[in-house]
């Protein structure tokens, strides 16, 4: 009978250690006021969230401001720092995006927590 009542006991935890997690993320006051002092370090560095990159332009990837899992995922993704990434397409919902020869689409909300460079432009250039 312990057997059969292990697996359930697993579950049953597991769930009640979610909830906590889901309840202390919604609250928003621990890690708050960090992650605007944050937002406006890299503001004043040049860079800028790719949700806010324009389209058809060439950025490069220099800081992921995620969680750690995020993180392990986008890796295995090709969006790596110093990767170079294009907005392919931009209708208000999840973004596509060209990274090492692969389109990929995100959420708004982890692009708003990508930072990128955008490079400067040469006024001699024609294609600008």
């Amino acid at each position: 009978m312990t057997s059969f009542l292990w697996p359930i006991l697993v579950i049953f935890f597991s769930l009640i250690a979610g909830a906590a997690a889901l309840a202390g993320l919604r609250s928003g006051t621990r890690r708050s006021a960090p992650k605007d002092e944050r937002a406006a370090e890299l503001l004043a560095a040049g860079l800028l969230p790719l949700v806010d990159c324009p389209r058809d332009r060439d950025a490069c990837l220099k800081c992921l401001h995620v969680d750690r899992c995020v993180v392990h995922r986008l890796l295995e993704m090709g969006l790596t720092p110093g990767t170079p990434v294009r907005v392919v397409q931009d209708a208000g919902g999840p973004m596509l995006v060209s990274v090492r020869g692969s389109r990929v689409a995100l959420g708004r909300d982890l692009a708003a927590r990508m930072w990128v460079e955008l490079p400067a432009t040469d006024s001699r250039d024609p294609q600008s």
